[in-house]
């Protein structure tokens, strides 16, 4: 009877435990079994890992803060075991639970964990999956701000709202209302609709129940005000976070940014001597530097950003800050170029300005290109001027210099300062060692003056060995330093004869060589204007180059072209405007001009002009050549910005080739190509300059 009774009470559990019977007793027994055991264990974890993420973030004072702050990828990736271990405890309530009312609760922290991973994909198609089942509305409310939060962090505006919609379609829990007032705050700031976001903010605030969270929601606050120039308030905000008294960091850029609207730069460099704040100099020289950038002391600004850059986590920031500096303050294009390309390879790729920075680095390398092949035709320009003798003698003082440097490098390594310290000097090779190449001193010089021999001298790059590249050399005494080091090790075994040959051989000191050089020079001066113009937007840089390079070639080929450029670039645009209509009355730039001056045609201007082009078409046809080219000259000036202008000007090319001007023939196609880059000529245009070239080959 007992046994039988056991077995009836097994039976009767097994049945009541099953995760698809809808009775009360299984129900009870499976939602106190998800509760208490797998969702518990879940929850303490998520919380854990949530204040974790929020303590080891690293925030960007120096910039606007985002109320909603993403979840870190480095976060992901460091604590993946424990995120790993989150999702599986609460997979065990889909599982094992399936009858129990958590299991909508199970998705939420399994998608909050996807979150947490940085795996938002699987994030939204939880928090979506979480409003396809049975729900209460707390966890759907929670699902969908969770799922709106993702979209405004990724942007998507549109797929936010519809999520806003569908909120407001039911009550709004009360526990929820603090975050859906902080979502639409976030919402609006994303939008760069702070005077929307700051009435949300300023209820939201004083609300949060953490004072860490009370005290960063009061700096952003003030950061907002700060923006729209509302200083007053915005020194309000600040105070407002100091009395919170949370992280010391928070705490002390509040305080930085108080003084900073008030310009009290003793004060601010008084907190720069206080050694609590060692580790955040860099944070109190960026606030310095910026108070004197706003009173237009441009060099302390410059002082004051070039000290914050040490030890300065965000030094790709203030790279980025003192290369726009450089490039439109101060004017130094060179420093420029080397502040752009350093915030580029320090700011982190999901940075505001990151895109920007990869762009600007790619437009200042190229003017660091054209200015750098310009210093060096230039240098070797100076160098041809000299004499062998004093090449000699200009020699002889580096290989001195050098020798000396080396001698007392090499007197640093053998002098003990202290007789606990252990020196370890190389032992000379054996003989048997002398067999490997790099041991061997003799063997590795010959290797260079032999590679030096048929190469010359090249500087360390891609693409060294182009038939075409030109041996560099510079004229001031450093970068000959380094010339003369690639050919002679300064090794005692080196026949220094060789290496000066090899060098000397380098620099142009014949009438061609130097032609060549100046030839380089010139289109380099002009790339460099007409760089400086269109992608640079700097027409003092564009003037300068380009007068330069009317200055140094006045014959050059491209003169039409740079004084169209200056007129555009130029306070004397008037100057240039006439030059070119008196030198070049029939060249395109000059169409250019009327065109920008004119503008568009009506359309009665418009039908003229294709009456008129058809009549030189009929002249072309008839081989009339010469009055072809005399109605096409008459119609660009009659019709200037005409939508039939780059035919007439075709027109015209074609005509010099049947008249078998080719030299002219060549130059308007050449003219043709540059001026009118989107015309759907342009195919037949570069099919005829290859055509013209083979055959003149």
């Amino acid at each position: 009877m007992n046994k039988l009774l056991a077995a009836l009470i097994l039976v009767l559990l097994s049945w009541a435990c099953s995760q698809q019977s809808t009775r009360p007793a299984a129900v009870a027994f499976h939602n106190v079994n998800a509760k208490y055991n797998a969702i518990f264990q879940a929850d303490r974890l998520l919380i854990s890992l949530t204040n974790k993420a929020r303590e080891e973030k690293k925030e960007n004072f120096s910039n606007a803060l985002p109320i909603l702050a993403p979840i870190d990828t480095s976060f992901s990736q460091s604590n993946a075991n424990e995120i790993a271990n989150l999702i599986r405890k609460a997979t065990l309530v889909i599982d094992r639970h399936q009858n129990s009312r958590f299991v909508d609760d199970a998705y939420l922290i399994i998608g909050q964990g996807r979150l947490l991973q940085h795996d938002l994909k699987n994030a939204l198609e939880t928090f979506k999956y979480i409003n396809s089942i049975e729900h209460d509305p707390k966890t759907q409310q929670s699902a969908l701000i969770e799922l709106a939060t993702i979209y405004l962090h990724q942007s998507n505006y549109e797929s936010a709202q519809k999520v806003f919609n569908f909120i407001a379609e039911n009550p709004v829990n009360t526990s929820h209302e603090q975050e859906l007032l902080l979502l639409q705050a976030f919402t609006y700031q994303k939008q760069n609709l702070l005077s929307k976001s700051i009435p949300l903010l300023e209820k939201a605030a004083p609300r949060a129940k953490k004072r860490a969270e009370r005290g960063r929601l009061f700096y952003i606050l003030g950061q907002m005000h700060q923006i729209l120039g509302q200083s007053a308030e915005a020194q309000k905000a600040y105070e407002q976070c100091l009395k919170q008294k949370s992280s010391y960091d928070l705490t002390l850029h509040a305080q930085i940014a108080i003084l900073a609207l008030r310009e009290n730069i003793p004060a601010l460099e008084k907190l720069v001597k206080d050694p609590k704040n060692q580790d955040l100099q860099s944070n109190i020289f960026l606030a310095i530097g910026q108070i004197h950038f706003q009173n237009k002391d441009y060099e302390l600004a410059r002082k004051n950003w070039e000290n914050g850059g040490a030890n300065n986590p965000n030094k790709g920031e203030l790279y980025f800050q003192l290369g726009q500096l450089f490039s439109n303050q101060l004017k130094d294009y060179r420093n420029a170029a080397n502040y752009f390309d350093s915030a580029a390879t320090f700011l982190p790729a999901q940075h505001s300005q990151f895109q920007l920075a990869q762009k600007l680095r790619t437009q200042w390398g190229e003017f660091a290109r054209l200015d750098g092949s310009i210093k060096m035709q230039d240098s070797l320009l100076k160098l041809g001027q000299r004499s062998e003798s004093e090449l000699k003698a200009m020699y002889e003082k580096v290989q001195k210099s050098k020798k000396a440097k080396m001698d007392s490098v090499q007197l640093k390594k053998t002098v003990i300062p202290n007789a606990n310290l252990v020196t370890f000097i190389r032992r000379p090779a054996t003989p048997e060692q002398q067999s490997f190449y790099f041991y061997n001193d003799q063997a590795r010089v010959q290797g260079q003056q032999e590679f030096g021999r048929k190469w010359g001298i090249r500087t360390l790059e891609d693409f060294w060995n182009r038939k075409n590249k030109q041996a560099a050399a510079q004229a001031d005494v450093q970068v000959m330093q380094n010339a003369i080091t690639q050919t002679n090790t300064a090794s005692s075994l080196a026949p220094t004869q060789d290496s000066l040959q090899i060098w000397l051989n380098t620099i142009p000191r014949t009438e061609k060589q130097q032609a060549e050089i100046n030839l380089k020079r010139e289109k380099a001066l002009f790339d460099l204007g007409k760089y400086a113009k269109i992608e640079l937007t700097k027409n003092d840089l564009a003037e300068q180059s380009l007068t330069q390079l009317l200055r140094d070639y006045p014959l050059t080929s491209s003169e039409a072209e740079a004084l169209y450029l200056l007129y555009l670039s130029s306070e004397k645009s008037k100057m240039y405007r006439q030059l070119l209509f008196d030198k070049y009355p029939n060249s395109f730039f000059k169409q250019a001009i009327l065109t920008l001056e004119f503008g568009g045609l009506t359309e009665g201007k418009e039908l003229e002009a294709q009456k008129n082009y058809e009549k030189a078409y009929a002249q072309f046809k008839s081989a009339d050549f010469s009055a072809c080219i005399a109605q096409a000259d008459l119609l660009l000036q009659t019709y200037p910005g005409s939508k039939w202008e780059d035919k007439i000007v075709f027109l015209k090319a074609q005509s010099y080739g049947g008249l078998k001007d080719f030299d002219r023939y060549k130059k308007e196609l050449k003219q043709f190509e540059q001026a009118y880059p989107k015309s759907p000529l342009i195919p037949e245009v570069k099919a005829l300059l290859e055509k013209f070239t083979q055959n003149n080959r």
